[in-house]
């Protein structure tokens, strides 16, 4: 689907520049087939660079994942920029007039996406939800959940001031528990580095921090698996964590006992079965939940960490948690509001992409995330820790 959808750009930002060319040269006689050639090379050169990096890197490292991500972070801002000129000129029969709207539109939308690679990118912003429920005893009203995604340690711009800050914004909230949602690291365990494992180990809740694996963190993405497994991998992530004082959830809960009573948190592990819906938009058909939560008592409030928002569906119809909290979507990074309705990509591809989602009983919360995958930008989405009180 996201392949698709680049070809697509390509081919549609192709037909533009074809048709600009033709309204440039209106001599038939004057169009050479190099000129094209030319212009169709410029407009796949992500595709050129991708295929010869496949090709020759031996690994995706992080400084080789680093650039291709400003590669593609121009590509894109230069080719919506290039979209909106057209938009203009196309519809203006004045050359002169044509080229003056064109610009301003073009400029516009550079703004937006030069903004979302300087300001928005890291602009963190503290969301607030209440999650009622009759299953909630009494001594957990008013308990406090922290909870973040997505951080992407090794895709990250500057990790050494960005993680610091986030990490005293989480501190602010003074939650009784953290919940992260997967997807920490970005390509391989080693992106966690001593002095991140350091900052790391500076987030801390009376009631714990846990975390789940992620696509990313399982090592899914590593080229060379001879030579970094995905068992080793994991093995690593698992240890590193662990010396931050984080708790990996695989298909196991803990419980917060408060007084006589006690609430549930289930972290749902990113297996092998659930590898093939990494990228996928649809709910699993073969996952099966229920075995996960089989040994939690029917009478107790329970939480489930799923990093895909997709198995809400499959924890929902089997009343299996009260609440799943989720990661994985980031809104794509691009998320507008208007008229009151927030609007995004992710609307084409989930069913559930933001926010909160109510249903018979259950509730879905589904972050933003912190990081960012593909583009270093985000326009509307901004970077978000959400804060979740529970109340009956």
């Amino acid at each position: 689907m996201i392949t698709f959808i680049f070809i697509a750009i390509s081919l549609s930002i192709f037909w533009c520049d074809y048709k600009a060319y033709c309204r440039i040269i209106t001599d038939k006689s004057q169009r050479k087939i190099w000129h094209l050639i030319s212009i169709a090379i410029l407009d796949a050169l992500h595709f050129v660079v991708g295929g010869i990096t496949f090709l020759f890197v031996k690994d995706n490292s992080q400084i080789m994942m680093g650039i291709t991500s400003w590669i593609l972070t121009i590509y894109t801002a230069t080719t919506i920029a290039r979209f909106a000129f057209y938009a203009g000129w196309f519809t203006i029969k004045n050359r002169v007039v044509a080229t003056i709207v064109g610009s301003i539109l073009c400029s516009i939308v550079l703004y937006i996406f030069g903004n979302g690679i300087i300001n928005t990118r890291t602009d963190l912003t503290v969301k607030r939800v209440e999650i009622k429920s009759e299953n909630i005893p009494d001594s957990f009203c008013g308990f406090r959940i922290l909870f973040f995604s997505d951080l992407h340690i090794g895709a990250m711009v500057n990790p050494q001031k960005e993680i610091p800050r986030l990490i005293d914004k989480i501190a602010e909230q003074r939650a009784d528990m953290v919940i992260f949602g997967g997807d920490l690291i970005h390509i391989r365990h080693d992106e966690l580095k001593p002095e991140i494992i350091a900052s790391l180990s500076k987030i801390k809740a009376p009631y714990g921090v846990y975390t789940v694996l992620g696509n990313h963190d399982t090592g899914t993405y590593v080229k060379d698996s001879i030579s970094l497994p995905r068992h080793e991998n994991i093995a690593h992530f698992n240890t590193k964590i662990g010396q931050a004082g984080w708790s990996l959830l695989r298909d196991s809960t803990i419980y917060a006992v408060k007084g006589a009573d006690s609430i549930a948190v289930t972290g749902i592990d990113f297996t092998d079965a659930l590898l093939e819906y990494k990228h996928s938009f649809s709910s699993p058909e073969t996952f099966e939940a229920v075995e996960i939560f089989a040994h939690i008592p029917d009478s107790l409030f329970n939480i489930a960490i799923s990093h895909l928002p997709q198995l809400w569906h499959n924890i929902k119809d089997n009343n299996l948690a009260e609440l799943t909290l989720s990661g994985h979507v980031h809104a794509t990074q691009i998320a507008v509001e208007c008229f009151g309705v927030r609007l995004s990509p992710a609307m084409l591809m989930y069913k559930e992409w933001s926010g909160l989602y109510q249903d018979s009983g259950s509730s879905l919360y589904i972050t933003d995330g912190i990081g960012c995958v593909g583009f270093n930008m985000r326009i509307g989405a901004k970077p978000e820790i959400t804060v979740i009180e529970l109340s009956r």
